[in-house]
């Protein structure tokens, strides 16, 4: 995922606090604007003394004019589709997807031994086990495929490929579009290193400087000690409040409010456990799973089942930066009982963290 393109124009903002610079940022680039950078400049000379530090935000508001002169078009989006399954088609090595000495399991050679005999059969689940999808679940989509459209395929691959990524997408699980409704206790939890705190800041950044809501964090000890102080840090440069403990919590009315907890071993049940009941201290809230989406599927399906004792409400994913079969995620989408609510790239902040949509994973899983 990329945040800009060569087109746009990354703009300064110098700003004295926070809701500065979104009074900044919305007097020059509107409510769609995209921040790349935050950071704290302080102040010069014998200035410190008295001042407190600026800081500043590289923003920049994204090139419509495209989006629109594909809106105009009520084809573009199934042209879209079709240029894209052209290029997926043009790069793609088929012999090396359906030559005999390919490991294959026990469906997929039965196919293949169907064509031999000039019988036609569904190729789309070779091109999505190549993706990424385990083979249980591109033979899901086959089923739902064969049970919607016939035992014989269309004539192109090309025609298949526009049936399976709607079929996807009819797999996936809905969530409330990110806005207001999101308002009140966020608890982040996962396996040490997953990215929960990246996915805070990154969270606050779109938070603040953009919608320009009001937020609160808490940074609480587990089994082990809290020790992200760059989230601290962060939090002071976008004006958010930060408490290590949750004495007093029940007295805060931020629109939107965080607890940061350390890595779970997510192989020792009584961590988890004890992430539990602290949970259930907390009384009301969304509880995130994030998890490293560069890791194989076994590992995050085995992690995403030792965290099931939890009231998991949604999956975050990261790391996407450093995984390029982003059919993957689909494993995770149809391997458990949680939705993803959003895509992170990268360990910078801002950085990339996208509402998880079909769309987008699909544009990726097959790329133009």
């Amino acid at each position: 995922m990329k945040a800009q393109n060569s087109s746009v124009q990354v703009i300064p903002f110098i700003a004295d606090s926070a809701p500065d610079a979104v009074a900044q940022i919305r007097a020059k680039l509107g409510p769609d604007a995209v921040v790349v950078n935050v950071r704290q400049l302080p102040a010069d000379g014998l200035a410190k003394l008295w001042k407190s530090p600026r800081i500043e935000v590289l923003a920049y508001k994204p090139d419509s004019k495209a989006e629109a002169a594909a809106a105009s078009d009520p084809l573009s989006e199934l042209k879209q589709e079709l240029q894209a399954i052209r290029q997926q088609l043009a790069t793609a090595n088929v012999a090396a997807v359906t030559d005999s000495s390919r490991s294959l399991t026990q469906p997929t050679r039965s196919r293949a031994a169907a064509r031999s005999g000039g019988v036609p059969q569904w190729r789309v689940g070779e091109v999505l086990e190549s993706s990424g999808l385990m083979p249980v679940h591109a033979q899901r989509v086959m089923e739902r495929l064969q049970s919607s459209h016939g035992d014989v395929p269309p004539e192109s691959l090309a025609e298949e490929l526009v049936m399976a990524r709607s079929t996807l997408t009819g797999l996936w699980r809905q969530l409330p579009e990110p806005g207001r409704s999101d308002r009140g206790l966020h608890v982040l939890v996962g396996p040490a290193g997953a990215g929960k705190t990246i996915c805070i800041c990154k969270w606050l950044a779109q938070a603040r400087l953009i919608e320009g809501r009001s937020a609160h964090v808490w940074r609480l000890d587990a089994s082990t000690a809290n020790t992200a102080e760059a989230l601290s840090v962060y939090c002071e440069i976008l004006g958010v409040p930060t408490d290590r403990t949750w004495a007093g919590a029940e007295a805060v009315d931020a629109d939107l409010r965080f607890v940061d907890l350390p890595g779970v071993d997510w192989r020792n049940s009584n961590a988890i456990h004890e992430v539990k009941r602290l949970i259930e201290g907390l009384g009301p809230c969304r509880v995130h799973l994030v998890l490293n989406a560069a890791y194989e599927v076994p590992l995050l399906l085995a992690q995403a089942r030792a965290f099931s004792a939890l009231p998991v409400h949604d999956m975050i994913l990261t790391h996407l930066d450093e995984e390029p079969r982003w059919g993957k995620i689909w494993n995770v989408v149809l391997g458990t009982n949680y939705p993803v609510r959003f895509l992170s790239s990268a360990q910078n902040v801002p950085g990339d963290f996208l509402p998880a949509t079909p769309e987008r994973i699909l544009t990726r899983q097959f790329p133009a």
